[in-house]
């Protein structure tokens, strides 16, 4: 994969017309995809459940501020528009705690690095939030 993946870069940036044809159609699908989020995103409404089930996460893994729970609201409204649905599904919600966070979470410097991880996700199972390995 990895492999792949330089080459893939070295192919793009030596602009080879056939890496840029092989992906035209993808990137055109993934383009509309987007424009319709865009649309789509200032309807896609968060419940006061939805609403007070991050801020209890966020509290209980003692988050300090108010960003985190403003991004992982602003996040999950994304990936709703994204997937276009109207309310944010579990899958929003997960994917929206996972990347808004893990850099935010307090940290032992002598644990593993995958404490936080672990902390939020045994958080998220108890409110009902499907696991990294979903």
């Amino acid at each position: 994969m990895r492999k792949q993946i330089v080459e893939r870069v070295l192919s793009f940036e030596r602009e080879e017309p056939e890496f840029l044809t092989e992906w035209d159609e993808q990137d055109a699908v993934l383009r509309e995809r987007i424009i319709s989020a865009r649309r789509t995103l200032p309807s896609v409404q968060v419940s006061d459940d939805i609403l007070q089930a991050v801020v209890e996460v966020v509290s209980e893994l003692g988050v300090a501020g108010h960003r985190g729970d403003i991004t992982i609201l602003k996040s999950a409204k994304a990936l709703a528009a994204f997937k276009g649905i109207d309310v944010p599904d579990e899958e929003c919600l997960a994917d929206a705690f996972r990347m808004s966070l893990p850099h935010r979470l307090k940290e032992d410097p002598f644990e593993e690095t995958a404490t936080g991880r672990r902390r939020l996700d045994a958080v998220l199972s108890r409110f009902g939030v499907p696991g990294q390995g979903r």
